[in-house]
C-alpha cells in the first residue's frame, strides 16, 4: 500500500510539474475553440450533408425491411424477390458495420472510464498520503515542544489550540512543497472526478446505442433468414419445375431462366462460405409403383380417380387437357451428386443455390410425389391466366382436389405448392 501511495504521489508530482489537470482541460478547450475558429468554410455544411446521407440510408433500409415483411415469396415475381434479398443483405452488412463501430467506441469509452477511475483512486491515495505527512510534521513539532501529542487532536485549552495552529503554520511554511502539492492534488482530483463522471455518462450512452444497434441487427438477421429460407424453397421449386416441363418437351423462356439465375446468385451471395448444415431426414418421395397412368399423365394412386373425373368432365366441356405428372427422383439425385457433392447433406439438404449450377433438392417437388400436374391445353403449356383452359381449371379444379400455384398458371397440385 505504501509503495502504491508513493508511486501515485510521484506520478501526481510529475504531472503537476508538467501541468495541472485544470491546465490540461483549459488547453483542450483552447484547442477546440481554435479548431472551430480555423474550420474551413462549408465544413459544417459538409457534416450536415453527411448526416443527411446517413438518415436517407437508414430510411431506405427501413423501407427495405417493410417490403421484406410484406412480400409473398411463393407468388412474387422473381425480380422482386431478388431485389428484396439484395436490400436485406446490404442492410445486414451495413448494420454489422454499425455494431462493430459501436462496440469499438464503447471499448474506448470503457477504457477511458477505467483510466479515469484509476486516476481518481491514485489522486485520493496521494491526498491521504500528503495529509498524513503534514499531520506527522505537526505532531513531531508539537512533541518537540513538550506537549502531549494527543492534545493536538483533542484539547479544550485555547492556548494549546493556538499553539497547534501556529505549529501547523510553521510546518506548512517549512514544507511548502508538500502543502502546494496537496492543494494541486486536490484540484487535480476534482477534475479527475469530473472526467470520470463524464466518462461514465459517455459509456452508458454508447452502451445503450450499441445495444440498440445490436437489437436492430438481430431483427435484420431474423428477417433475412426467413426470406432466404422461403426464397430457397421457391428456387427449389423453379429448378425442379423446369426439369418437369422439360420432360414433356416444354422449355421456359430466356427471361424466366435469367430471373432464376439472378435469384440463385443473390442467394449464393448470402450463403457463400457458410458451413455445411446439420442435415436431417430425407424429403419424402413416392415409389414408382404407387403411380397410375391417367390419360397419359402419371399421378399417385390416391388422386387417380379425381384426375380421371377431371379429364373426363373437361373433355365433355370441349376442353382437351394433357400434361406431365410424376417425375422419378432418381434422376434428380444423380444430378445433385454431380452438381452439389456426394455426401448425404450435399444431395438432400444443401440449398440449391450453393450447387454449381444451382440444382433442386430431391423430394422438394410435388411432382416427385405424384401429387402435381403441369397442364397443357390443346398441346401447349398454360402460361397465362386467361383462355379456355385456364378459365375451366380456375372454376373447377378445386372440386377435384387441385389448386394452382399463383406464380405458375400451368402448375396445379393437391396443396397449391
Amino acid at each position: 500500500m505504501a509503495t502504491m501511495v508513493v508511486t501515485a504521489l510521484t506520478s501526481i508530482r510529475s504531472s503537476i510539474a508538467r501541468s495541472s489537470a485544470a491546465g490540461r482541460i483549459a488547453t483542450a478547450v483552447v484547442v477546440v475553440l481554435l479548431a472551430g475558429s480555423l474550420a474551413v468554410p462549408g465544413e459544417a455544411q459538409t457534416t450536415a450533408e453527411i448526416d443527411a446521407i446517413r438518415q436517407e440510408r437508414r430510411a431506405n433500409e427501413e423501407a427495405g425491411r417493410e417490403k421484406a415483411k410484406e412480400i409473398d415469396v411463393a407468388s412474387a415475381e422473381l425480380e422482386q424477390i431478388s431485389a428484396v434479398l439484395a436490400a436485406l443483405n446490404a442492410s445486414v452488412n451495413a448494420q454489422e458495420g454499425r455494431v462493430e463501430n459501436a462496440m469499438r467506441q464503447l471499448d474506448d469509452a470503457e477504457r477511458t472510464l477505467a483510466e479515469a477511475g484509476e486516476a481518481v483512486a491514485a489522486g485520493e491515495a496521494a491526498i491521504v498520503f500528503l495529509k498524513e505527512q503534514l499531520a506527522d510534521r505537526a505532531v513531531s513539532s508539537f512533541v518537540n515542544q513538550g506537549t502531549d501529542p494527543v492534545l493536538l487532536f483533542e484539547t479544550d485549552d485555547p492556548n494549546v489550540a493556538l499553539r497547534m495552529q501556529r505549529l501547523v503554520d510553521e510546518v506548512t511554511q517549512a514544507d511548502v512543497d508538500i502543502a502546494d502539492t496537496l492543494r494541486a492534488a486536490e484540484e487535480d482530483l476534482a477534475v479527475e472526478r469530473a472526467i470520470a463522471a463524464d466518462a461514465t455518462l459517455a459509456a452508458d450512452q454508447l452502451r445503450a446505442e450499441m445495444e440498440a444497434e445490436l437489437g436492430l441487427l438481430e431483427e435484420d438477421r431474423e428477417l433475412q433468414a426467413a426470406v432466404t429460407a422461403e426464397a430457397e424453397v421457391r428456387l427449389d421449386h423453379l429448378l425442379s419445375e423446369r426439369a418437369s416441363l422439360a420432360a414433356i418437351g416444354v422449355q421456359l423462356g430466356q427471361k424466366q431462366r435469367a430471373a432464376e439465375q439472378a435469384l440463385a446468385a443473390e442467394l449464393a451471395r448470402k450463403s457463400r462460405g457458410a458451413p455445411a448444415g446439420p442435415g436431417g431426414p430425407r424429403p419424402p418421395v413416392a415409389a414408382p409403383g404407387d403411380m397410375v397412368n391417367v390419360n397419359g399423365i402419371l399421378v399417385h394412386k390416391s388422386i387417380a380417380d379425381n384426375i380421371r373425373r377431371l379429364m373426363a368432365d373437361a373433355s365433355a366441356a370441349g376442353i382437351s387437357f394433357s400434361g406431365g405428372g410424376y417425375r422419378n427422383s432418381a434422376g434428380q439425385i444423380s444430378v445433385r451428386r454431380s452438381n452439389c457433392g456426394s455426401s448425404e447433406y450435399a444431395i438432400y439438404q444443401m440449398p440449391a443455390s450453393r450447387c454449381r449450377p444451382p440444382t433442386a433438392r430431391p423430394g422438394t417437388s410435388m411432382h416427385e410425389r405424384g401429387l402435381a400436374i403441369d397442364f397443357t391445353f390443346n398441346g401447349r403449356i398454360i402460361n397465362r391466366r386467361s383462355g379456355d383452359g385456364w378459365n375451366w381449371l380456375s372454376r373447377n379444379a378445386a372440386s377435384y382436389g387441385l389448386f394452382n400455384l399463383p406464380s405458375e398458371p400451368w402448375h396445379w397440385s393437391t396443396n397449391g405448392r
